[in-house]
């Protein structure tokens, strides 16, 4: 008993002087500038030092390759779509401010079932015969059969809404 607890404080104290005798990180001491400026100044002074020393620093022979390192950006930006993140009535605005046309709606799609795959109580998969798998995105009553025409329009959105031969619609997703 006396020896595992020898050990085990033999343990910490050769441990906890081997963290106190390390030298504090420069970052760590760049972090600690209250000046904002000098602050900056000093993690890229530091961050330009340890990219020289990592780029002097030969590889030893036993040792991979470094991997590539990917291309440095360009001076001038990447062009990035104005349309990025805008809802609908935004993005109809920035395309009569730049003069274009408003893309036509989906044209409906008018296909036959193939078979009808139950997944839930009041949600089923439709196959149709142009090879889409098409699913309920609400719980409701609907009734398709194989060889039945079924029609699928745009909704508003970006809903869909499949239309059955009985003319009863619910609102679907694509799966496949």
């Amino acid at each position: 008993m006396i020896i595992r607890t020898l050990s085990a404080a033999l343990l910490i104290v050769s441990l906890s002087t081997g963290a106190i005798a390390q030298k504090p990180d420069a970052f760590d001491t760049c972090a600690r500038e209250h000046d904002p400026a000098e602050r900056l100044a000093c993690f890229d002074r530091e961050t330009a030092a340890r990219h020289r020393d990592q780029a002097a620093a030969p590889a030893a022979p036993h040792q991979e390759a470094p991997a590539p390192k990917p291309p440095a950006a360009s001076a001038e930006p990447r062009s990035v779509s104005s349309d990025v993140g805008l809802d609908y009535r935004q993005l109809r605005k920035a395309r009569h401010d730049r003069g274009e046309q408003e893309p036509p709606p989906p044209a409906p799609i008018v296909a036959r079932v193939v078979r009808v795959i139950p997944r839930e109580p009041l949600i089923a998969a439709v196959e149709l015969d142009n090879g889409q798998i098409w699913e309920q995105s609400e719980a409701a009553r609907f009734s398709a059969m194989p060889r039945d025409e079924v029609t699928i329009r745009h909704g508003m959105l970006g809903s869909f809404f499949l239309k059955g031969a009985h003319g009863t619609a619910v609102r679907v997703h694509r799966v496949k």
